[in-house]
């Protein structure tokens, strides 16, 4: 038996939580076939199957409260079917024809509906364009942002709107870096190390240990699953000029693409370009599209580098074409100085940006120039932004 909700909606209402919990007082329920309609007093109408109300029981047989989790495999749930319905305002009382009895509140029941339930969870990041952004994002001292809710929920809420927040008054040493690393959800540890420092000393085969310029980037395009956040702090530059930061946000060069160039922008939700990473001891490769959607064509991620790129064959001519094509009508407006944000990190300011959505790269620099930083998983960060609020 296939486990689905049917739900009808009612076009006019909007996806915030709100409308959920106005639409939550029942009016009538009934039987149809094997699943319940349920009315609302609003008007909404909501189908759910039998099969969904029964995995969806809440009893303490069914669940248990204090672990938040299902007590019963899905194999084990009864296939059973709905015997009798009683119900008030505010909930429904089912008896089973298996003797078994389930409640639902009218208030847990009103959050499924579709369309409300899938807009609550789709992303809405505020694009931005070039030095426009640097008056929007957060600047939380470390304190405000170790020490307090509201501070740490402003560095998140950055982070979900823009794809980057500052952190300022941070100690001048990896140990103060890491602390503030590990209040962004922790250290993710990978073959650069947990906590890395970065300098013009080629401690790695890769670009960034150098002094020469990086143009805009994704990390980790060649890792199945790319680091979630990158945290920079410039410890220190001496002797010497140059190194600026440089953010571009990656979903608005994207959306450019897509509305200029919309054949260039379909290849690249489609094609997978392969990434890797060679040195000694080491060979990472992943093939993935550059901008990656989710089924309601919704930006979810860039995987846009460069240098990463491997040598590829491809399937026909026009294929090749379209692939140089494409990703050069993207590096345009990735490259372009008015969509890019430059900025001088000196020691003291940490900056933490999302790497599934901005892009980075830095200007050359002469002297002794000195960085430390980490990654952090996506899975990570994004619990603390859903534990403060900043998402739901």
């Amino acid at each position: 038996m296939n486990v689905y909700v049917v739900i009808f909606f009612n076009e006019s209402y909007c996806n915030n939580y709100s409308v959920s919990r106005r639409m939550s007082a029942l009016q009538s329920v009934n039987i149809e076939d094997r699943a319940l309609k349920v009315l609302f007093d609003d008007g909404t109408s909501l189908v759910f199957e039998d099969c969904w109300l029964r995995d969806h029981c809440r009893c303490s047989t069914c669940y248990r409260t204090d672990t938040f989790q299902r007590t019963q495999h899905i194999l084990d749930i009864p296939d059973a079917t709905i015997n009798s319905v009683e119900f008030d305002r505010t909930e429904i009382l089912i008896k089973w024809n298996d003797n078994h009895e389930s409640i639902y509140k009218s208030e847990f029941l009103s959050e499924f509906d579709y369309k409300t339930w899938t807009n609550q969870r789709r992303s809405r990041p505020l694009l931005w364009r070039g030095k426009e952004v640097a008056n929007k994002v957060a600047k939380v001292h470390v304190d405000k942002f170790l020490d307090s809710v509201e501070g740490a929920k402003a560095v998140f809420t950055s982070l979900v709107d823009y794809g980057v927040a500052l952190i300022e008054g941070v100690g001048v040493s990896l140990e103060a870096t890491e602390t503030v690393c590990k209040a962004l959800g922790g250290i993710q540890h990978t073959m650069f190390g947990g906590m890395w420092t970065i300098s013009n000393l080629l401690v790695h085969a890769d670009t960034a240990y150098s002094n020469v310029p990086l143009a805009v980037h994704n990390d980790n395009t060649y890792f199945n699953e790319a680091a979630g956040l990158q945290v920079f702090h410039c410890l220190e530059h001496s002797n010497g000029t140059g190194g600026e930061t440089i953010l571009m946000d990656g979903f608005y060069g994207a959306s450019q693409l897509k509305k200029e160039f919309p054949e260039d922008y379909e290849f690249l939700t489609t094609f997978e370009v392969e990434a890797e990473y060679l040195e000694d001891g080491h060979n990472f490769r992943y093939a993935a599209p550059v901008i990656q959607v989710d089924k309601l064509k919704d930006l979810q991620q860039i995987r846009f580098n460069v240098y990463d790129r491997s040598a590829m064959a491809f399937s026909s001519r026009e294929e090749c074409r379209a692939y140089y094509r494409s990703l050069r009508n993207l590096s345009r407006y990735y490259e372009n100085p008015e969509c890019q944000w430059k900025f001088k990190l000196v020691p003291g300011l940490m900056v933490a940006f999302d790497n599934f959505r901005l892009l980075h790269g830095r200007t050359g620099f002469t002297g002794n120039r000195v960085l430390c930083g980490s990654y952090v998983a996506r899975s990570e960060w994004l619990d603390k932004a859903r534990a403060l609020g900043a998402i739901r």
